[in-house]
């Protein structure tokens, strides 16, 4: 996988679990804080994850 197309992937989730969290928001308030969470923390791990692999390459 090429620098670039991780980047637009991660880019494409990002934006993906933002549309989410607003749907959800505006549906129900129970599911907000798990949802964000969830999605926060498997955010979190792929963009660092993206930046140990790419610091490896250069």
């Amino acid at each position: 996988m090429t620098p670039r197309l991780s980047l637009n992937i991660m880019l494409i989730l990002s934006v993906c679990y933002g549309a989410a969290v607003a749907i959800v928001a505006l549906t129900t308030d129970d599911l907000v804080g798990t949802v964000a969470l969830i999605g926060g923390i498997v955010l979190g791990v792929l963009w660092t994850a993206r930046s140990f692999l790419l610091r490896g390459a250069r």
